[in-house]
């Protein structure tokens, strides 16, 4: 009992989480996560046993943010998580060996911008402020949408570059007037920075994210059987959030830790959660592609090539038909 304990803890202190008890000789799957609301499915998936119940033994791995999670795994520190698209890209283009599989959740509400109220009321006030982002972040790819919906003359603002969590500290501080993000920075922001409100979500700017799962290049590929069954897993937990959105936000807040499990249901709320794979996700990640190869985000040349090779359907081809029109 007292090995046992020790070894709990051991992995408490690594980052590492087990589901429940493993079971001798299934494959073992790490699974990538951050504390933001993105990852709810990943940790669902994982917490409540859906990967268990594909006979594999499943385990968190906490990066600090959602970026780190993907890094984890291209450095082999992890086989899955996810992200939404800009980031994704930017990896394959430099030669990570990751492929999309399927969309674990669609941001309409869940991204957005946040502002000081106080000197930001519309958007031409944009113009002349310091604005805080993620670079090659979704975050980012929605800054450049909203100063071109919106006619701000993007150099006529001052984007600073930095991660996502350290982003509240710097508007408290001044050093930025807003910044473009994700959930739970954006309510966090809005109940600890004075002037502090939500400016708009990508909802209200025209479009949403898709969040894909990215899995290791040589799972997907050279271990089909594990990978087809972590597709089915994780379509699973995708529909039982659906169906539980408040015990949902409980499991996700055990590793969140948000001020209550409430606000993380209603931020799982805010996302949609599809478990599925659909061409208009590809349609869409060809736009950001092309996007982030005009500014030098991505060292390619061609976008729809780029999109090629991240995309790989062939597993939720197998897993679940009706859940792809590839």
């Amino acid at each position: 009992m007292k090995t046992t304990k020790l070894l709990w803890v051991l992995g408490l202190a690594l980052g590492v989480f087990n589901a429940s008890a493993q079971t001798a000789g299934a494959p073992t799957v790490t699974v990538g996560v951050a504390p933001s609301t993105d990852m709810a499915l990943m940790i669902v998936a994982v917490k409540q046993g859906f990967l268990q119940k594909e006979g594999l033994n499943a385990q968190l791995q906490v990066f600090d943010s959602s970026p780190a999670a993907l890094q984890g795994v291209v450095a082999g520190r992890a086989d899955i998580t996810n992200n939404t698209e800009p980031p994704q890209l930017a990896a394959r283009a430099r030669g990570a060996k990751i492929v999309q599989v399927m969309t674990g959740y669609q941001s309409g509400r869940g991204n957005g911008s946040v502002v000081n109220g106080d000197v930001i009321k519309t958007p031409a006030d944009f113009a002349g402020k310091s604005i805080g982002v993620q670079r090659g972040s979704g975050a980012h790819y929605h800054l450049a949408w909203f100063l071109q919906r919106n006619k701000v003359p993007a150099d006529k603002v001052t984007i600073r570059f930095m991660d996502a969590p350290d982003q509240i500290a710097a508007l408290a501080r001044g050093d930025i007037q807003g910044f473009f993000s994700w959930e739970p920075f954006l309510a966090r922001a809005g109940e600890t920075v004075p002037n502090a409100k939500i400016f708009s979500r990508t909802i209200d700017d025209g479009f949403s994210f898709s969040g894909n799962v990215v899995m290791r290049e040589e799972m997907a590929r050279g271990q089909k059987d594990v990978a087809v069954k972590v597709v089915r897993g994780l379509i699973a937990a995708a529909d039982w959030m659906r169906a539980n959105p408040v015990e949902a936000g409980k499991v996700a807040n055990e590793v969140l830790k948000a001020p209550s499990a409430e606000m993380v249901s209603q931020q799982i709320q805010f996302l949609g959660w599809p478990g599925d794979f659909r061409r208009a996700a590809q349609e869409q990640a060809i736009s950001i592609a092309d996007w982030g190869i005009g500014i030098g985000l991505f060292p390619a040349k061609d976008g729809r090539a780029l999109v090629g090779e991240l995309m790989y359907p062939a597993l939720i081809k197998e897993a679940a038909p009706s859940r792809t029109d590839f």
